[in-house]
């Protein structure tokens, strides 16, 4: 029995996975394995489809994760198929990602098992319960501050200065109280006196300040936050931190190795295509190689061309070398 394969269906969807022909053979499996020949002798078809067997053409919709019949028909039109499914109330999003965040929807993925179009179509849901949980744990520390403007009221009693510094707490309550009651996440709307006590709203908002918080309580040991927090930069203009989801586990992955790391983040390699053989510690080696062989080899070479030259710039920088230093650089050379 034959299955008709397209050849611009299986070019159009090993595209999509941003596979190479022989990415795609190595992504097929057991007794359905596609050898790369057959994948060139498909794709190389001038006229109509390719009678291909069905042991072949399963293996093929399987690893590129499309039905036969996708793979029988020429790939439809994007913006017929947008039109289509505007029709049943879908809308498309459009927006860029930078690799770390595309990076983190495949770690969400692959540590926790939500899927990357469950993970967006849920990401409203998470955003407003994280927000709501910002402006309670605000509510609660306005609570915590009037209790301590009470008390300190109380032991001053009466005392000039207890008062005033009392009565700043209270004010400066009294204005978060309508920052919250607003919505006011970023702390937009802020007391100017904070300024003046050193506030600095490029170095910490309160919904960063909470994201912060949040994260220590939970202990979460897969998220974690770029550099110090009080000098990270913000991934975003409202405010919101620079992070990474499973830092370990993606350097347990590369061991550190730059290329590896840059073959993930581009998506040359993916985490569920790692074969299971080359896991562990003692595969560390073999695992590199294999993660930095997905990375076409002219992007490859063009790495290493640019790594080349920016270690002679530094190389050629004039570094200037302390007495101290210097004394004992001359006493290691004599020795």
């Amino acid at each position: 029995m034959t299955t008709a394969i397209h050849p611009d269906a299986l070019k159009h969807f090993r595209d999509r996975k941003r596979w190479t022909q022989e990415q795609l053979a190595e992504a097929t499996k057991g007794k359905n394995k596609v050898s790369l020949p057959t994948i060139k002798r498909i794709e190389s078809t001038k006229d109509g489809t390719y009678p291909a067997n069905d042991r072949v053409a399963e293996g093929l919709a399987k690893a590129l994760g499309v039905t036969l019949d996708e793979l029988s028909k020429p790939p439809t039109d994007e913006a017929e198929r947008e039109a289509s499914l505007r029709q049943f109330g879908y809308r498309p999003l459009r927006t860029m990602l930078d690799a770390e965040t595309a990076m983190a929807f495949n770690m969400v993925q692959h540590i926790y098992g939500i899927p990357i179009h469950s993970q967006i179509v849920m990401a409203p849901l998470f955003a407003a319960l994280l927000a709501e949980g910002s402006l309670t744990w605000r509510r609660e520390r306005v609570a915590e501050i009037e209790d301590a403007a009470a008390r300190l009221m109380a032991l001053g009693g009466g005392h000039f200065s207890f008062a005033n510094s009392a009565y700043r707490a209270e004010d400066g309550a009294s204005y978060e109280k309508r920052c919250i009651e607003n919505r006011d996440l970023f702390g937009n709307d802020i007391w100017d006196d904070v300024y003046d006590l050193g506030y600095d709203p490029s170095q910490n908002n309160p919904f960063a300040d909470f994201i912060k918080h949040f994260a220590s309580k939970l202990d979460a040991k897969t998220v974690s936050f770029e550099g110090d927090w009080s000098t990270s930069s913000w991934k975003t203009s409202e405010g919101m931190p620079e992070y990474r989801i499973g830092a370990d586990l993606i350097s347990e992955l590369t061991g550190e190795d730059p290329d590896a790391e840059y073959a993930l983040l581009r998506g040359h390699a993916r985490l569920k295509d790692i074969p299971a053989d080359l896991l562990g510690s003692e595969k560390e080696v073999e695992r590199i190689a294999w993660i930095i062989g997905r990375i076409p080899e002219d992007e490859l070479a063009k790495r290493k061309t640019d790594r080349d030259e920016l270690m002679s710039l530094i190389g050629d920088f004039d570094i200037p070398v302390s007495a101290e230093n210097s004394d004992q650089a001359k006493e290691d050379d004599d020795a």
